[in-house]
């Protein structure tokens, strides 16, 4: 019975929070884009300075991401760092994440009954860009100056100035770059 009671606290207390963040992000969409920012630098672990905030980004735990200088971050975009787990989210500096992009540092064990959550960090390096609606997974790390293309599924680790596609994303060619 004491079991059924502390699940039943939790999901009350997860829908409370998922209530007041959503209530938060929803003020945070509505206001003028400085304001928006400043609104953003006050639950997130860290932020950079010239970091722009299209509308309707969501953020489950801010507290565990970290953005770096001169970011872009379109509209639409989803990040979930894993609260269980304690793995985040960082995103270097120059980076450009187009709309509609997800970043899940969480996920759960399949092998378990009860699909246990599990995750790994998520590390975007300095001067990438992550293409409209991409998908990038928990244990992820993009090197610095890769591209990803648009609608792409990102499994695994990125190398440096690498462009990826497809799904799962897999390198079809490296960037010079002059």
């Amino acid at each position: 019975m004491s079991d059924k009671l502390g699940w039943h606290t939790k999901l009350y207390l997860n829908h409370t929070y998922l209530y007041f963040l959503n209530f938060y992000f929803w003020i945070l969409a509505i206001v003028p884009e400085p304001i928006r920012g400043l609104g953003y630098k006050l639950v997130l672990k860290r932020q950079g300075r010239g970091v722009f905030y299209d509308t309707k980004i969501y953020i489950k735990f801010p507290w565990l991401v970290e953005i770096g200088d001169n970011v872009s971050l379109n509209r639409g975009i989803e990040l979930y760092p894993s609260y269980l787990t304690g793995h985040g989210i960082s995103i270097g500096n120059d980076v450009r994440i187009g709309p509609g992009t997800r970043l899940l540092a969480a996920g759960h064990d399949v092998t378990a009954q009860s699909f246990q959550e599990t995750g790994g960090d998520i590390h975007i390096g300095n001067g990438c860009w992550v293409g409209a609606a991409a998908l990038i997974l928990a244990g992820v790390r993009l090197g610095d100056g890769c591209v990803v293309a648009a609608g792409s599924v990102v499994t695994r680790d990125v190398p440096a100035n690498a462009v990826v596609a497809g799904v799962p994303a897999r390198v079809i060619r490296y960037r010079t770059l002059g």
